[in-house]
């Protein structure tokens, strides 16, 4: 099992949270580049361009993309990245609702990060 895990640079503490607590389980996890300078990333738009277009491989691997959407905030480089999971026939998962409506078509299941990790705790 592999799993993408995407989210707003703003929630990257949580998602480190999650990816570790994830991986512990035995599952391999992309995730974003935590250790990058965001600032750095987007105030550079070839580089920005590089590290999105990085993540398309990733996503090619994984079994289920899982997006951390606190209070259903998806921006612009999660929905590229979750659009590209769903054209290529991924699972989709979400920790909330989109804000987006336009995004809610694609989402397979909205499942909290605490439930989501509990199914790989179960073995």
């Amino acid at each position: 099992m592999t799993i993408f895990v995407a989210t707003s640079k703003r929630f990257y503490e949580e998602a480190e949270r999650i990816v570790k607590l994830i991986k512990a389980c035995g599952v391999i996890v992309h995730h974003p580049y935590f250790h990058l300078d965001p600032t750095a990333i987007d105030t550079d738009p070839d580089y920005k361009s590089r590290v999105t277009l990085q993540h398309f491989p990733e996503i090619d691997d994984c079994d289920v993309f899982y997006a951390l959407l606190p209070d259903g905030y998806i921006g612009c480089s999660v929905t590229i990245e979750l659009a590209y999971a769903y054209a290529k026939g991924k699972e989709i998962v979400v920790s909330e609702a989109p804000a987006e409506f336009a995004v809610r078509a694609l989402v397979t299941e909205v499942s909290g990060p605490d439930k989501f990790i509990a199914r790989f705790e179960r073995g």
